[in-house]
This record gives structure tokens, sequence and C-alpha cells, in this order.
């Protein structure tokens, strides 16, 4: 006996014929039968569109946070710089050697890896006050809008004799 297989019944060896269970389907509209090559395409190219776009708002931002990095440090080391000047003796008997009038370029300043030029001037207004000038600004940077000027740090500050 040989095995007969149709469209809608089973025959087994021992010749009993089974129905073949049948599938619930739903109705479907033609044409609508998945995403085409062409729908996928159109939406990877979409995505890597917003991908890209995305890749270079972060390349902008890591460039702008590193120079805003570079005048905070600036900042602090300005500061530092004016504290000692501050703190530096200054009477009618003892001027301490920091004080004297002129200009101190110190290039090389190393802070988080990154190398600062400070420079230091002091003018004696009169016997009695002294004008201090403290500039910072980074090595570092080349390009961009903490370069040059906008990437100097200068503060001003008048000291008096404490007598």
């Amino acid at each position: 006996m040989k095995l007969g297989i149709s469209k809608k019944n089973f025959t087994s060896r021992a010749g009993l014929t089974t129905r073949r269970p049948s599938v619930a389907r739903c109705p479907q509209p033609a044409g609508e039968l998945g995403f085409s090559l062409i729908e996928t395409t159109i939406a990877m190219l979409l995505m890597l569109i917003v991908a890209l776009g995305s890749a270079s708002l972060f390349s902008f931002s890591i460039y702008n946070n590193s120079g805003g990095s570079d005048r905070a440090v600036s900042l602090a080391l300005a500061q530092q710089a004016m504290e000692a000047l501050r703190g530096a003796k200054f009477n009618g008997t003892t001027t301490d050697a920091r004080l004297n009038a002129g200009t101190v370029v110190q290039s090389g300043v190393l802070r988080d890896r990154r190398s600062f030029t400070l420079t230091r001037t002091v003018t004696d207004n009169s016997p009695t006050l002294k004008t201090i000038t403290i500039t910072t600004s980074s090595q570092s940077i080349v390009t961009g809008w903490a370069s040059g000027a906008g990437g100097t740090i200068t503060l001003i500050s008048q000291r008096s004799r404490a007598d």
C-alpha cells in the first residue's frame, strides 16, 4: 500500500484516512504583507542621519566643555597667585620681594595635565599703594571660543601698606 497525500486528507499505512486540521488565518488586505526592502532601507537611512547628527552634537559639547574646564583651572590659578601676593608682607619696614615692581612670567605651569602661562605684574602707584595684576591663559587651547583673549583670565587688585 502506498502512502497517498492529498490536499485535505492524509492516508496512513494502515489505510486510515484522517483529516488535516484546519488553521484559522486572519484575512489580510492585499499589499499589506509586511515591510518591503525599500521601506526598511529608507528607515535605516533616517536613523543613520539622526545618529550622525547627535554624534556631532556630542563632539561639539566635549570641545566646549574642555574649553570651559581650562578657563575654570585658569581662574583658580589666578586666584591662588593673587592670594599669595595679598598675604605677602608690606609695611613701613618690610616689603616682601614678591611685591617688588615688575613683571614675572611663568610658562609651563601644569594643572590637570594641562599647561598654563601665569603673568604677575606689580606696579608701584605710591610708596604706600601697589597695583597687582595677575593674568593666566591656557597653552592647550589653540582654536575656539576659549583660545586667545577668550581664554585669558585677568585679576586686578590694589594693596596698601599695613601700617
